[in-house]
């Protein structure tokens, strides 16, 4: 019985969307927006350079440049370390990057702090 429950569910069960695409190299441009308890905290702007290599990061509006550092990936998605070599931002963040549609969608967290901010990239 447990067995034909089982094989019921997984021939009913909805199948779990997967980005079909891998992580495509190049730049990538946008508008970040930073939300925290209160709400909208900030905007700005960020260019974004994915290689095989090193990845790196601007923000241009802001006067931070960093690079990327690999912490994961699977098909369509990496999480990067980030490390601001050069301005005031905020070091040490986690960016979680996804590639779909044409696009990239971007998200910035860092333990311990109440905000976090996200953004749809384009090339």
């Amino acid at each position: 019985m447990r067995t034909l429950l089982l094989a019921a569910f997984l021939l009913t069960a909805p199948a779990v969307a997967q980005p079909s695409q891998s992580l495509p190299q190049g730049d990538w441009h946008g508008t970040g927006l930073q939300v925290g308890p209160d709400g909208v905290q900030s905007t700005w702007t960020i260019d974004l350079s994915l290689t095989g290599r090193q990845s790196e990061i601007s923000y241009p509006s802001l006067a931070c440049k960093g690079v990327l550092h690999r912490v994961t990936s699977s098909p369509g998605r990496v999480t990067f370390r980030e490390e601001i070599t050069e301005g005031d931002c905020i070091n040490a963040g986690r960016i979680s990057v996804t590639f779909e549609n044409g696009r990239v969608f971007w998200f910035w967290t860092k333990p311990g702090l109440n905000a976090d901010a996200s953004a749809v990239l384009y090339p």
